[in-house]
């Protein structure tokens, strides 16, 4: 009696109140589950594409100022003297290797290129996979060398490099900046191009933004500092990549 009373209650239930076996969306709420979902996800990539910049660019400062130190460390191990003015595989990136140790800190993160094969030299590695030029500073080496001898300098001939104590401004005197992507250029030289490689070659606005110019770039300096500088300001109102002041004092405008 008492089952054939439940199963009477079961069956006697009215059907709003019975659960269906299985339970679906509807074409409606599928379409707006989704639309929804394409809303969250622009309004979260551009938030989570600035994250990744700022870490990148975060990353590329400490990267410059390691590359930065290693140099220092290196000329307190020369008399005072920066690498002299080589190409590829006699210049910076192979004479800093023991200083910097990591070839990989001479990428910045936002930087990418190509990869090389299995067995390739590190000396290779170094100067062909880097995201960073050093100051050529041939505004000095104009100044003070005569014409015969500075034509050796630029034939890239000269013995010695900078000598760190020459430069009155180390705090505001730019030794590493990034170079644009492609560029092959090892030093940062005001002679070459149209216009100088302060122009022409390093990458003012690397960070920050997808418009260049409303971005900016990460810079060491000759007191083993590093800071980032919004697009322009390495070169105006002051050039910081020259050490006179006939050089310095010339604001130069970006194109």
């Amino acid at each position: 009696m008492t089952n054939f009373r439940l199963k009477e209650t079961v069956a006697s239930q009215p059907p709003s109140r019975r659960t269906p076996a299985s339970a679906g969306f509807t074409l409606t709420e599928m379409l707006v589950t989704i639309g929804v979902i394409g809303i969250l996800a622009a309004l979260l990539m551009p938030a989570l594409s600035g994250a990744k910049s700022r870490a990148n660019s975060i990353g590329c400062l400490n990267n410059i100022r390691q590359v930065g130190l290693a140099l220092t460390m290196y000329a307190g191990d020369h008399d005072g003297y920066y690498p002299a003015r080589r190409k590829l595989t006699n210049a910076w990136p192979t004479l800093l290797l023991s200083y910097y140790k990591d070839p990989k800190i001479l990428k910045c993160p936002s930087d990418s290129f190509a990869s090389l094969p299995v067995g390739t030299p590190v000396e290779f590695k170094v100067t062909s996979q880097r995201s960073y030029v050093i100051n050529g500073f041939n505004d000095w080496f104009r100044s003070e060398l005569p014409d015969a001898d500075y034509q050796k300098f630029l034939a890239w001939k000269w013995p010695t490099g900078m000598r760190e104590s020459a430069i009155p401004n180390p705090s505001e005197t730019i030794v590493f900046g990034e170079k644009k992507k492609g560029s092959g250029h090892m030093h940062m030289d005001f002679s070459q191009g149209k216009l100088g490689n302060d122009v022409e070659q390093i990458d003012q606005g690397r960070h920050g933004s997808s418009n260049s110019r409303q971005g900016g770039a990460n810079f060491a300096f000759a007191d083993g500092s590093a800071r980032y500088l919004k697009f322009g300001q390495s070169t105006a109102p002051q050039n910081l990549w020259a050490v006179k002041d006939e050089w310095r004092n010339v604001a130069v405008k970006q194109q």
